[in-house]
């Protein structure tokens, strides 16, 4: 509708209520509500951009596009929305993800919206920027390669494909190396790339945001492939395993279904069944559902009230941490010429940056890799891995095996207070929690002395490095004398 037959319907008293009878709601409907959590549940990806209220669009794992327009009234080609004639998950997604309305905005409830409130939309979806402050010197804009220099990630950036958050879906990133510079998820341009005409290996990948250069194509499929490795096992768990976590009064591990955490206690779970036998009735609890979920306080009325023995609490539920001497026993690995980790594609997933020649990187129980640095950041604040929702640290658990519970999951861990020997004992208070490192070949068992060549490491005031070192005889990487009870990591396939 042009802008001058908005002005005129405005002006049109009959026009305008006639218009809101029609479209104008005040309320979510359940249909609505439906559509509106699936558009937040579900990976879309935008394929095609055909000016600002114009979309192509694709699911994660479907093969069938859909094209949505936002106008008087929007309209989608997908099914729901052919049947309901309502607001669909694709239309929802592109005002909630696209245009980052609140779900609860009035342009969200709408069937359609005219050209004015459109247009405040598309602005407000661009502010303006601060400008950079005179004095502060410009960073360089290319790389000694001649590519642009790689822009740093904040919080607020999105990819423009997913419309995620680069920070809070922490997939690996790749830049536009010939144009603007902008991040986007790896996994997303290989969606967007396959949808351009076909491409050779040498060809380049346009860029979804400056239409320039973004990297050839060889390139985006080595990052595909580098970046598939960092996805570990646990990620692919289901989402009601709460890995990490065993039962403190059945010893079930790990905890599947609802999960029970004391709020009083630290480090203290139980199981379904557990908590509805009131095996702890004199704390209250908080659950969750998924691994990933927050905690939702409970109150426990123990046995006086049964009405009421379940009522959620305002109350905010006290994370755990893992404790700062664990962190620092928790040794980082060096990287070394030639390691995997060098390759394009491989990055911390908590800054989204590469690994770098000599940087320290720490391995956790579910196999993650990260920057030392940004994994002691986060263990101090959390415990568990931010990926997955594994648990990293449990003293119960972590003090019987030096790690985590060495059972196969579904199975009953045996009791704590089992008697251990001298030896077993020796090796859990000497045990470094981290890496143990050994030879890559299984057959070489055979270790020699050699100089003291690198730097002692210290935990709780004791040198683990005081006598000459070793290694093994087929090669230079360095041993421990003896292995501890720990996670086996082969560093020279891991790095």
């Amino acid at each position: 509708m042009p802008a001058s037959e908005v002005e005129h319907v405005s002006t049109r008293p009959d026009a305008f209520v006639m218009f809101q009878k029609i479209y104008k709601r005040h309320s979510v409907s359940d249909a609505l509500h439906l559509h509106q959590n699936q558009a937040l549940t579900t990976t879309i990806f935008i394929l095609k951009e055909c000016g600002p209220t114009g979309f192509v669009l694709k699911e994660e794992g479907e093969s069938k596009e859909f094209k949505v327009c936002l106008g008087n009234p929007h309209t989608c080609t997908c099914l729901t929305f052919a049947k309901e004639k309502d607001l669909c998950k694709h239309i929802c997604w592109v005002l909630i993800r696209r245009f980052r309305l609140p779900r609860n905005h009035e342009y969200c409830l709408q069937l359609g919206l005219v050209d004015r409130q459109i247009n405040d939309m598309v602005q407000d979806l661009h502010p303006l920027r601060t400008a950079r402050p005179v004095n502060t010197p410009a960073p360089p804009m290319f790389e000694e390669d001649g590519c642009v220099r790689q822009k740093e990630i904040d919080a607020e950036d999105v990819c423009p494909i997913c419309q995620e958050e680069l920070l809070g879906k922490r997939l690996p990133v790749a830049y536009c190396r010939y144009g603007c510079g902008n991040n986007i998820h790896i996994s997303c341009m290989k969606v967007w790339a396959d949808h351009q005409s076909p491409l050779e290996a040498d060809d380049m990948v346009q860029c979804p945001l400056c239409r320039e250069g973004f990297e050839p194509m060889n390139m985006l499929l080595d990052q595909v492939k580098n970046a598939a490795s960092l996805l570990t096992t646990s990620e692919r768990e289901r989402s009601d395993k709460h890995l990490g976590i065993l039962c403190n009064n059945c010893r079930i591990y790990p905890i599947t279904g609802k999960c029970y955490k004391c709020i009083t206690c630290s480090y203290y779970f139980l199981c379904d069944s557990c908590y509805n036998r009131h095996s702890h009735p004199h704390h209250p609890f908080a659950y969750r559902a998924k691994r990933k979920h927050r905690w939702v306080s409970l109150r426990m009325s123990g046995g006086h009230h049964p009405e009421s023995a379940k009522t959620e609490a305002n109350c905010a539920v006290r994370s755990d941490t893992v404790p700062e001497h664990i962190v620092r026993g928790l040794l980082p690995v060096e990287v070394a010429q030639g390691s995997k980790l060098l390759k394009p594609g491989q990055q911390c997933r908590l800054c989204l940056k590469s690994f770098n020649l000599g940087q320290g990187v720490k391995v956790l129980i579910c196999h993650h890799k990260f920057h030392a640095d940004c994994a002691d950041k986060w263990l101090l604040q959390s415990n568990t891995c931010p990926l997955d929702g594994y648990v990293i640290y449990n003293p119960l658990t972590w003090q019987r095996s030096g790690n985590q519970i060495a059972t196969k999951p579904g199975k009953i861990a045996p009791p704590f207070g089992a008697r251990a020997s001298p030896k077993q004992k020796l090796e859990r208070d000497l045990f470094v929690p981290g890496l143990r490192l050994q030879c890559s070949k299984p057959a070489c068992s055979t270790l020699v002395p050699r100089q003291k060549d690198f730097a002692e490491n210290r935990i709780h005031g004791l040198r683990i490095a005081n006598e000459p070192a070793w290694r093994c005889r087929c090669t230079r990487e360095r041993s421990l004398p003896q292995e501890g009870p720990g996670l086996s990591i082969d560093l020279l396939n891991l790095l």
